[in-house]
């Protein structure tokens, strides 16, 4: 049997060849015919007329591979199961490929694409997990060989720059034709939107803090800090005690971000920072500075990290964190599964926000992890907007929360689940203090702000550089991406 079906699809593939097909990018994907709901479609794309690719060859031989092996399997004077009445072809599904990047055996995802598949038979979904979806979405795209469906940073830097160079299908009328205003939260749509038009639905609510061990703090006798003082108090503690403070690897640069965004909004304020982000105000006022010079200069000089956090990857200052060596860990809520899984860490995890320094009302960064957007080129827009609609229906938010832990951009009562308190935390500090809460700066910013936010956190780190001079580097990054057009103005 596998030898017939070698031998089958190298035929295809020659035949489809002489047909006058070209190969394509080395992906696989189905595709069926196109439609023109909520665009016109010889508007928007490339002609593709002579460009054909691995979802034409699926299309192609999909048909005729199923035409010869009914034939093959027929014996003579075998049943065919037709008749007089039965004659009608069979209806082809609809295909829709996804590209996300929850990786491929991610159970929760999976059991979303099986339930819709099941509950959608004109529709087919195939999900591919793509690690390196910054590398090459944009390209792939480009090139017409990319999703129908993605799911990927909402930022300027991320979709913004996919919208602005025409390779996504605005959403607005979907949002009016499945009436998700009513039910998808305010900043899942505000966040996946450009120039005023709406490419997207964005997801994973998020917030960063605090998670520490428990049974250390209750051993050391230790509390949650209310102050800057009282947790520098801790870190002093905790450092007697040759335990480390707080776990940090920046070697992916991204991490550093997130902390430049609790302090950044404890230091400047919710209003400030949201001017700096859409270019309103310099990055290289005192209040940025500090937010660089106490995290990244003064606490690793005091020792309340472990040492060279550079060379320190993300899941490896995890491990710190799961092995007990370290007592706390400044990150996202994204961790709240790994954090009260016991094949990770058997003890008891808290959180609290990162506390007011000098009596400053706090502003923890909140927002969103990524967003599902629709590619310009999808074959099946009204399939892509099924499957946007699917993916938040009440059918899929116990996927979200029970499954993976975590929380979709809907309406929801925490108590409805099975979850754990601290995900239930999440969810309830969300809604009910989010006109309050800050921003993940790199999430909002554009791609070469976060290129030299990332970069020159690092030398900071190293003291390759100053907490001035990255502060005015900052605002020089700021300056060109004004001059691009690549500002995101979120300023009330």
């Amino acid at each position: 049997m596998i030898q017939i079906q070698l031998v089958l699809q190298s035929g295809l593939w020659l035949l489809f060849v002489l047909c006058g097909g070209r190969p394509g990018p080395n992906r696989l994907k189905c595709v069926s015919r196109p439609s023109t709901h909520l665009r016109t479609k010889e508007k928007n794309r490339m002609s593709t007329s002579l460009r054909h690719t691995r979802r034409d060859f699926l299309r192609f031989s999909g048909g005729l591979s199923a035409s010869i092996l009914a034939v093959a399997c027929v014996t003579p004077g075998a049943d065919t199961g037709t008749d007089d009445t039965a004659g009608e072809p069979a209806v082809e599904k609809e295909q829709i490929l996804v590209w996300d990047q929850f990786g491929e055996d991610s159970v929760g995802v999976n059991e979303i694409v099986v339930k819709f598949n099941e509950a959608h038979p004109e529709y087919h979904v195939t999900r591919e997990a793509q690690t390196n979806m910054r590398d090459i979405l944009k390209t792939s795209l480009d090139a017409g060989a990319g999703p129908d469906v993605m799911y990927y940073d909402t930022g300027p830097g991320f979709a913004g720059v996919l919208a602005r160079a025409g390779l996504l299908l605005p959403l607005d009328d979907a949002y009016e034709q499945y009436a998700w205003n009513e039910r998808i939260l305010p900043i899942a749509r505000e966040r996946a939107s450009f120039d005023g038009v709406t490419y997207g639905i964005g997801n994973e609510l998020e917030i960063v803090g605090t998670f520490y061990n428990e049974r250390i703090f209750d051993e050391q006798g230790l509390a949650a800090p209310d102050t800057h003082d009282d947790f520098l108090a801790v870190c002093e503690a905790l450092k007697a005690q040759d335990i480390i403070p707080m776990a940090w690897g920046n070697q992916n640069k991204w991490p550093a971000g997130h902390t430049f965004s609790v302090f950044s909004g404890n230091i400047a304020g919710k209003d400030n920072l949201a001017a700096a982000i859409s270019g309103e105000l310099a990055w290289n006022e005192p209040d940025f500075v500090e937010s660089i010079q106490i995290p990244f200069v003064d606490m690793v000089d005091a020792g309340y990290y472990n040492t060279d956090i550079n060379a320190v990857t993300y899941d490896d200052s995890n491990l710190l964190f799961y092995s007990g060596q370290a007592a706390m860990r400044l990150t996202g809520s994204w961790m709240v599964d790994g954090y009260t899984n016991p094949d990770n860490i058997t003890d008891p995890v808290g959180f609290f926000f990162y506390p007011s320094i000098r009596e400053k009302v706090i502003a923890p960064p909140a927002g969103l992890g990524s967003g599902y957007f629709v590619g310009r080129d999808a074959q099946s827009p009204e399939g892509a907007f099924a499957y946007l609609n699917f993916l938040f229906s009440d059918e899929t938010i116990g996927d979200w929360l029970e499954g993976m832990a975590m929380i979709p951009p809907v309406r929801l009562n925490a108590d409805d689940y099975s979850i754990s308190d601290l995900l239930r935390f999440t969810i309830i500090e969300i809604q009910q203090n989010a006109e309050s809460m800050g921003f993940n700066i790199d999430v909002l910013t554009p791609d070469n702000y976060n290129t030299m936010m990332f970069d020159g956190f690092q030398e900071v780190i190293g003291k390759v550089k100053t907490a001035q001079e990255q502060a005015d580097d900052l605002e020089a990054a700021m300056q060109e991406a004004i001059e691009r057009g690549t500002v995101m103005d979120i300023t009330p």
